[in-house]
């Protein structure tokens, strides 16, 4: 475990990073420290980009797929082989 070198909102951040598939605790520093050092750029629009999603997503209820409606895109394309 990395040792804390910055106040509990920082090592939040740097712990969730850290969770997400391909990152570790060097990794989510790192993008922490990234997103910090550009915070209008990049942080607010992720922060915002994050929020909606949370709101919006749901599971399609036909076959499971992520998307922003009930009924995924996918399920509701008239091109889809509905054979089983």
């Amino acid at each position: 475990m990395s040792k804390k070198i910055a106040g509990p909102e920082i090592e939040r951040m740097v712990q969730l990073l850290a969770r997400l598939p391909g990152l570790g605790p060097k990794s989510g520093r790192k993008a922490a420290l990234a997103l910090i050092k550009r915070r209008e750029e990049l942080m607010a629009p992720l922060a915002a980009a994050l929020n909606d999603a949370l709101a919006k997503i749901v599971i399609c209820s036909d076959c499971g797929n992520v998307d922003t409606l009930t009924q995924c895109s996918i399920c509701t394309d008239h091109r889809r082989d509905r054979g089983g």
